[in-house]
Formats: structure tokens, sequence, C-alpha cells
């Protein structure tokens, strides 16, 4: 007994010195800073959750929620998160186009001072699906006149001249136009119609006048002003509808990263240089130089609309995080930790992800912005100087000033290659999935067509949890997008596990059986 009680105790020693070597070096949550919870917008929401995922192997959890910019603000107003994610800042009251009195953010956000800060840019694109004979059109082209016409229902089919004048390389269908808009409280929304509000005022005002939306000039709203039309929650929820096989006709607006995801194309849009571009990394980047900032920090994007460089993609915006100044409720100086950790990394390391992901990483002079408002979060860690940081635009390896221009073919009323399309080969069960589009997908030359671009990373998106607190708007319901794939289990912890059980196994048994082995060999 004394012997069998020997071996336990060297077992548990050699089992307690395996874990005090191994399991520190890969110690997560044990050790980890308190978590934090935010919520909002689902423009920037495919970045937010990769890199929420990426700084879990370093021990901070941080919860998101893609439910829209407008409950990410309520939940702030009304306490249930740590921080929001808005395209637009808080609002304050105005009728909208049901007649009624719209809430007054500004008032009710007032307990918990904020400040807003970027936290990554990107185009709002416009996905289509428009199937020709069965197949894909990847070289859609739209001035900012022909794409408002469309979402204001001023051009109801593919084949209308205004569609085919910007498109002579298509023999345009005789199909309905299908327009897809978001039913929730949206920044996209706010960002699209503030570009229509700037580019075509006189269709955009008379549009919110015949919806009923009745203020003049009409401002951008983050809730479509036609409650008649064909209307989707959530980014997920819009680009799963636009790209699913029988909605051929349908076009949506929605960050460029989601239509990227599934496989589909997106229309290049006429910039001021006129030039038809696509929103990529370096347009959405080149664009946003014209970009200014207001003195609370949020965006002012009338230049960058009118950016006259040929590489600009006009559309282009960037979104912010809303972060509290002070500790009120429910946010700490423990909390101010993990999240200033956070911000520190999306705003250097993070951004190196930005272009992969469908968005463009933040210029220097924001990422100066957003450390001068880390300063600002109570309980904040030091960001390291700016020469330090990884963002790919400050340390060399994002270049916008030797971008090549579009080409030749890009300009307004040049004459067009023939279009290349794709054939819709349909899968085991007939209906075609984006990883398949984007396989068969074949652009033709230059910046007019975007088929065949690859899915975004999907092994690292953590699983956003459950929805804090409670809201009436419709923004809450279960969005009909594809699952998020968890972060892969790290299999070091386990496999050291596993050694040190077997060490243990070995310690206690070991012996015993060793002793009857040899008594069964010793001659009789």
């Amino acid at each position: 007994m004394i012997h069998r009680f020997t071996r336990l105790g060297v077992a548990l020693l050699v089992v307690s010195v395996v874990v005090s070597i191994f399991v520190p070096v890969t110690a997560g949550p044990a050790f980890a800073d308190v978590s934090i919870d935010g919520a909002g917008s689902t423009w920037s929401q495919i970045a937010l959750q990769q890199w929420a995922a990426d700084v879990a192997r370093q021990g901070l959890s941080v919860n998101y929620q893609g439910v829209g910019s407008t409950s990410g603000r309520v939940f702030y107003y009304q306490d249930q998160v740590d921080f929001a994610a808005s395209e637009i800042p808080f609002q304050t009251s105005y009728l909208d186009s049901t007649g009624t009195v719209s809430t007054d953010e500004v008032a009710l956000a007032a307990h918990r001072p904020y400040a807003y800060m970027p936290d990554v840019a990107g185009g709002t694109s416009f996905m289509y699906h428009l199937s020709i004979d069965g197949q894909l059109v990847t070289t859609l082209r739209l001035t900012p006149l022909t794409l408002t016409k469309i979402f204001t229902g001023g051009i109801t089919n593919w084949d209308d001249p205004s569609i085919a004048a910007d498109n002579p390389q298509i023999q345009l269908p005789n199909l309905p136009i299908r327009v897809v808009v978001r039913s929730d409280g949206s920044g996209t929304t706010a960002q699209f119609t503030a570009f229509m509000a700037a580019e075509e005022p006189a269709l955009y005002n008379a549009f919110c006048q015949r919806v009923g939306l009745t203020i003049t000039p009409c401002p951008s709203v983050s809730l479509w002003p036609d409650v008649n039309a064909v209307s989707q929650q959530l980014s997920d929820g819009v680009a799963d509808y636009v790209a699913a096989p029988y909605n051929n006709g349908a076009i949506t607006y929605v960050e460029y990263g989601y239509a990227k995801q599934r496989g589909f194309p997106v229309a290049s849009i006429l910039n001021a240089a006129g030039y038809f571009t696509q929103p990529t990394a370096q347009n959405v980047a080149i664009a946003l130089t014209k970009a200014t900032l207001n003195p609370n920090l949020t965006q002012n994007l009338l230049g960058v609309y009118a950016n006259p460089d040929p590489r600009t993609y006009p559309v282009s915006s960037y979104s912010y995080l809303i972060v509290p100044t002070t500790t009120a409720a429910p946010f700490t100086a423990a909390k101010g930790i993990t999240l200033s950790k956070f911000i520190i990394y999306l705003a250097c390391a993070g951004q190196q992800e930005a272009a992969e992901l469908g968005y463009s990483p933040l210029p220097e002079n924001l990422v100066q912005d957003v450390f001068n408002v880390v300063l600002k979060i109570p309980g904040h860690v030091n960001p390291p100087p700016i020469s330090q940081c990884d963002d790919p635009t400050i340390n060399g390896q994002f270049i916008t000033g030797d971008a090549p221009p579009p080409p030749p073919s890009a300009k307004i009323g040049a004459v067009q290659p023939g279009e290349t399309v794709t054939t819709n080969a349909p899968s085991a069960n007939g209906v075609q999935t984006g990883a398949q589009l984007a396989a068969s997908s074949v652009p033709a030359g230059g910046s007019a067509a975007v088929g065949g671009v690859k899915g975004r990373k999907r092994e690292d998106v953590a699983s956003s949890g459950t929805t804090p607190g409670q809201s009436s708007t419709q923004e809450l319901a279960v969005a009909s997008g594809p699952v998020q794939v968890p972060p892969a289990r790290d299999p070091l912890p386990l496999l050291l596990y596993v050694v040190a059980a077997a060490v243990a196994l070995i310690a206690i048994f070991g012996p015993s059986a060793l002793t009857i082995y040899l008594r069964k060999r010793k001659p009789a």
C-alpha cells in the first residue's frame, strides 16, 4: 500500500511538472482580461469579428454582435454594451416617412460620454444578380445618375436605355429589376442615401417627397424611406437574397466584403474623373485621401465623392467605433484595458487583413486619430509610437501612390471589349453556391469586372454569441445569413494534456506491470 501511494505521489509530481512547464506557454482564457461586449454595424461586422477572433488567441475576450448601426447606438445609450459600431453618429430627432418623430439619440446618450474613432475603411458596393441565358454578367457599369434612378424607382427594367448607355458591351435582357434594401436601421443605408443626396439631390429629394419623407433638402437616413420596397434584414440578409439562384434581376447595396464572400459581382461606379471603378482596397484608400474630419471626428465625404483621381471609388467611407470616455455603467477601468488593447490591435496589425476581408486599411492620419481616442478611455494601455504600428499604410506594404491608373477601357464612352460571362454550373442539389460562382467567374479586363474573387477567410471568424439587451426594432430578428464558423481549436494544449496523462499512467501502473513481468521471467 505504501508503495502504491508513493507511485501515486510520483505520478502527481510528474503531471504537475509537465503542466507547470508547458501550460503557461499556451494559457488563454484563464489569464484573460475582463470580457467586453459591443454591437452595431453589419457594414464593419466581417472585420470586427475577425479581429475579435484574432485577439482571442492573446487572451482577450471581445464579443461583437452585428445587429445594425441603429440598434448598436440604441444598445449603447440603453447601457447594454461597452462599445458600439456605426457608420453614422448619434442622431437628433426628425420626422420619418411614417410621420413619426424619430428618437433624439444625442439626448439619450448624454449620460454616457463617448468619442468616435475610425475602425475600418471600405466601399459601399452594389451587388447584383444578372444572368443572361444561364450566364452571370460580371462587368455591369452604373453612373451615379443611373444608380439613383434604379434605387428611387425611376428605372425598373434591366433593358432601360440608361443602363444600356452605361453598358454598350452587354446585350441587356427584358427583365424586371428587383431592388433590395435594408429593413433595419443601417449605417449602409445612411452612407448610400448620403451619396445620392450629394450627387443627385433633385432625384433623391423627389423620391423622399414621393414616399412621405417631407424634409427639404432630404437628409441621409438610416431607415430606407420607401416602406413598400423589397427589404431584408442585416447585410447578410440582403446579400443572401441577391445571391439566391431564384432571384435573377436583383440588386442591393452592401459592404463589398459580403459580395466578395459569396463570389458575386458588384457594379463599377463612375467617378468624378470619368472612370468606372471597383471598390478595391486601393481605390477606396485613394478616395479617402479627400475625406475631412469634423471637430468631433465624424467624417465629411463630399471631397471623396468629387475626388478627381481616376483611381477613386466614389462611394467610399469608413465606420466608427463609439467608445466610452468615463466609467459610467456598465463600463469600468478594467474593461478599458481590454477595449484599448483591442483597439490598438485593430488599428495596427488588424489592418493587414483589411484588403483580404473586402475593406481598405486606415491611412496614417486616421490611425493617429484612433490613438488619440484611446488615451480618453478609462484604464487604457498606451498605444505604441505610430512608427511601430503594423498598419500596412504606415509600414509601406500598402502603397496607393504607385497604384496603376484604370485601363482606357474603363473610361466612359470608350469602346468596350466583348462581355465575359460565366456559366451557372449547378451543384449536386441543383443550387449553385457562392464558392462555385467564384470559381467559375472569369472577369473581363480592367477595373470593370469583379468575377472570380476568392471568398474571405472564414476559419477565424468568431461565433457572435447572444444579442445583448432588448429592443423593439426589427433589427433583432434572426438573420438568414450563413453560419459563422468559430475559430479552430489550438491542438497544442490538448496534446500536452494527453502527454501528461500518459506519463501519469506510466508512473502509476508501470512499476507494477514491470514487477509482474520480471516475476514471470524469473526462473523457477
